[in-house]
């Protein structure tokens, strides 16, 4: 087991943790509803004067779910001894001696309706330079089974932007998509452009739970482990980027996020990209690399290369170890890493509108130092795959299968389309899929075969999208575990709406 230099269960330094609350206050937050409120009261004679510019969508799924239901008998009523036994069906279960047996099987199925809204608008002011950007999203309506459904409105940016000149500076809640990934944050950020080769950039504030847009402290991670955080997270980052002419350009990240009381560590960790043109070959290198526990958590190197009649072969090289913030105990436990091979190729068929495409790679597992004496794990997994497109006068079709066969669990299957467009207000299809799922630690085989109809229609300023398909679910060794047939069904409406400049009505960099 690998040292921690910080203690995870709390983040950072020794000491007692403080009790974890439900939902905690969050500074932060005030700042994101101070820029959604100037936002939403700007005023409507400015709006319209200067120009405002959006979209507002309202979308439906429908699906049949089976939740796990735990059942139990008492320990008496189960043959055999010992803590692992095995009912008439061949279900495993978990005993307490001269107490009961439990296990987990599938319960009813139940109907669940997953309902979400989503504006996303742009204002612009009588000021130069000066804009209003929200991204909001409401689930009234979702079923409670679903998770976060008791989350009926959040807000994934809502800042204003300041952009003139060589600098640019945004307030509010807002978003960063870099080498480290995908982070938002409530904040400042700051651009400066004034030295063509060179852009740099800085940004501060309180930072949010990845995925979450919500503070670590909040109560979607205490629901979900022990041991979460008990204060939000500020955080700090840099980045500077170059470019020589149109042939060589990079960006170097830096982030480190910390606890508001400045007490500990959340992460703390740094990315570098590059990509270079040499001739028609194209060269992407990329790596981040964690300063708390230093190493390198994923580090690539991509080339492109056209070859004659239009094909194109794509080489990757990849190494990768996974991430985890200091707060969760998960990083103590040594995470394995891999080294990874692929290669891909597409190529047009001459004479047809057929576009056909190979692909594979081999991954190598890092050694766990934990061996089993009782069975053998392998180490090592493999992928191919193949796909076809067609397209011809508003016809299209397609297919492809792909085989993944690797550590824990494997996947095989494919799937395929065939539908029509009518101009751009209108398409049609049929999909189909199937596949199968097998492998060391899955109990049985599981086979998903199933169709669909899907389509998309634009009237009225409006555009409709829906789709209804039907799953067949088979299992195989499976006890306890009966097939059945799922139904899936989505519907979406959206509208964009305004007047004036034409602009990207999101958020973001």
């Amino acid at each position: 087991m690998r040292a921690v230099p910080r203690d995870p269960a709390r983040g950072g330094r020794e000491g007692g943790r403080r009790p974890v609350s439900g939902r905690a206050a969050a500074p932060g937050s005030t700042l994101a509803l101070l820029a959604c409120a100037a936002v939403l009261a700007w005023p409507a004679s400015v709006l319209r004067a200067q120009g405002y510019r959006g979209q507002a969508g309202a979308f439906a799924t429908y699906l049949e779910l089976r939740p796990l239901v735990r059942d139990s008998l008492p320990e008496d009523q189960v043959p055999g001894d010992g803590l692992r036994r095995r009912l008439a069906d061949l279900t495993v279960v978990s005993c307490t001696p001269n107490e009961y047996c439990r296990w987990y099987r599938s319960g009813p199925v139940r109907d669940v309706a997953v309902a979400t809204q989503e504006v996303r608008a742009v204002g612009w002011s009588g000021i130069a330079g000066l804009s209003a950007h929200v991204h909001l999203r409401g689930r009234f309506g979702t079923d409670d089974l679903w998770p976060r459904a008791d989350q009926t409105f959040e807000a994934l940016t809502a800042y204003l932007d300041y952009d003139h000149g060589d600098y640019r500076f945004r307030a509010g809640r807002q978003y960063r998509v870099n080498g480290l990934g995908y982070y938002n944050f409530d904040g400042l950020a700051a651009t400066w452009r004034g030295f063509d080769p060179l852009t740099l950039e800085a940004w501060a504030g309180w930072s949010l739970g990845r995925g979450l847009n919500a503070p670590r402290s909040g109560d979607l991670l205490a629901a979900a482990d022990e041991f979460a955080p008990d204060d939000r997270g500020l955080v700090l980052g840099l980045e500077a980027g170059a470019h020589w002419g149109r042939r060589l350009a990079g960006t170097v990240v830096y982030q480190r996020e910390i606890r508001t009381d400045l007490d500990a560590l959340y992460a703390e960790r740094m990315a570098m990209d590059a990509t270079g043109i040499a001739g028609p070959v194209r060269l992407d290198a990329s790596v981040t690399y964690d300063l708390s526990f230093r190493e390198v958590n994923d580090a690539r190197l991509r080339a492109r290369v056209p070859l004659p009649a239009g094909v194109r072969l794509t080489l990757e090289g990849r190494h990768r170890t996974p991430f985890f913030e200091l707060w969760t105990i998960w990083g103590a436990f040594s995470p394995v890493g891999f080294n990874e091979g692929s290669a891909a190729v597409d190529w047009p068929v001459p004479g047809t509108d057929l576009l056909l495409g190979l692909g594979g790679g081999y991954r190598s597992y890092e050694r766990t130092g934990a061996g089993t004496s009782f069975t053998t794990i392998r180490d090592d997994g493999w992928r191919v795959s193949a796909t076809a497109d067609w397209t011809h006068a508003g016809w299209y079709a397609g297919g492809s299968y792909r085989a993944e066969v690797g550590f824990g669990a494997s996947s095989l299957g494919g799937g395929a389309e065939l539908g029509r467009r009518f101009g751009d207000r209108a398409r049609l299809g049929v999909r189909a899929t199937s596949t199968q799922m097998l492998g060391e630690f899955r109990f049985g085989e599981q086979r998903l075969t199933g169709a669909a109809l899907e389509g998309r229609l634009k009237m009225w300023n409006l555009d409709l999208t829906g789709s209804a398909g039907l799953y067949h679910l088979g299992f195989d060794e499976s006890p306890g575990t009966p097939d059945w047939t799922q139904l899936r069904g989505f519907l979406g409406v959206s509208r964009p709406f305004g007047s004036g400049p034409r602009a990207h009505a999101g958020g973001g960099r």
